[in-house]
């Protein structure tokens, strides 16, 4: 007796852990962003509607569907962001719209290097820069936006200046 009430509980058990699981997994495949912190910047990972960050809410080709974002931000005001969108248009529709966008939201155009499947066009507005790649890819076009946030940091600028040295690097003639 002791033994089938022992094994009916386990029964539920077994039956309650597997419900709770299902549900656990049926929870992250809904979920739509990931975040987590290293190097002391924090990293986004972001699929359909949750994939578009407020500095490209403007950027979206209206004719685009959104399939993923990264992003990272550090304590130090750094920043970069990656998005990528499909479109049916074609790639010279796409790529006029960009430029015209990007110049009517006061975007300096740096440069835009055309090829037969494939324009760039590097931007730059205060102290981001943004570069769109839009490839041809088949029946649709493939969009990639990164933005990025230009740092001081006069370490980096100039290494020379700051060697000093050690065991590791001593001092040559």
């Amino acid at each position: 007796m002791v033994f089938k009430m022992f094994h009916h509980s386990l029964n539920q058990y077994r039956i309650f852990i597997g419900f709770t699981s299902l549900l656990f997994l049926v929870g992250c495949a809904q979920q739509q962003e990931v975040s987590f912190k290293s190097g002391g910047m924090t990293h986004t990972i972001a699929q359909g509607s949750a994939a578009v960050p407020k500095e490209f809410e403007k950027l979206i080709y209206t004719d685009a569907v959104p399939n993923g974002s990264v992003s990272a931000e550090g304590d130090n005001d750094e920043q970069s962001k990656f998005m990528t969108l499909s479109s049916s248009d074609s790639l010279p529709n796409v790529s006029k719209w960009y430029q015209e966008q990007l110049k009517a939201q006061s975007w300096q155009i740096d440069g835009v290097q055309e090829m037969p499947k494939l324009v760039s066009i590097n931007v730059h507005k205060d102290a981001l820069e943004l570069n769109v790649m839009i490839a041809e890819d088949g029946p649709k076009t493939t969009i990639s936006l990164s933005l990025g946030k230009q740092v001081d940091t006069s370490e980096d600028k100039q290494p020379t200046e700051n060697y000093t040295p050690d065991k590791a690097n001593p001092p040559t003639d």
